[in-house]
């Protein structure tokens, strides 16, 4: 399910990268990659940390949990990963995140319905990039 929210979002992701934050296309297109193996990464994390109900309570409640713990994590790791991948100042990379990870939430929230349980965090992770966890985490969720 992550893969196809930011894969949806993209066109508009990078149109805004470009113009607010110039970057360029290859960097705005990289950022894109960074996000689903950053959120993905993030999400596993707090799931092996045994935080599930951190994370649903999060994706729940969409950006109003933008002041959450499991919130501050996910940016602040976004941000590290934007620096070092895109090669881009630390400070710009933290307003790029904090720029798409509310867009993501908003995203998963909705599509969710506000409603996610432990069975959703796998379907959230269970394509795409986040389809090597399955196995791993597959025990996790139940």
């Amino acid at each position: 399910m992550i893969d196809s929210i930011i894969k949806n979002l993209a066109p508009s992701v990078i149109s805004k990268l470009t113009k607010d934050f110039n970057l360029n296309t290859d960097q705005a297109s990289q950022a894109v990659e960074t996000t689903q193996s950053s959120l993905v990464g993030s999400i596993t994390k707090e799931v092996t940390a045994g935080n599930t109900d951190g994370l649903l309570s999060l994706l729940n409640s969409g950006t109003t949990g933008a002041g959450s713990s499991v919130f501050h994590s996910m940016v602040t790791n976004l941000a590290g990963d934007y620096a070092k991948k895109l090669g881009i100042p630390g400070d710009t990379a933290q307003k790029i995140a904090d720029f798409v990870l509310p867009l993501v939430i908003n995203k998963v929230s909705s599509q969710i319905g506000g409603n996610a349980d432990k069975g959703d965090l796998m379907k959230l992770v269970s394509s795409g990039a986040g389809g090597m966890l399955k196995n791993t985490l597959g025990g996790l969720f139940k």
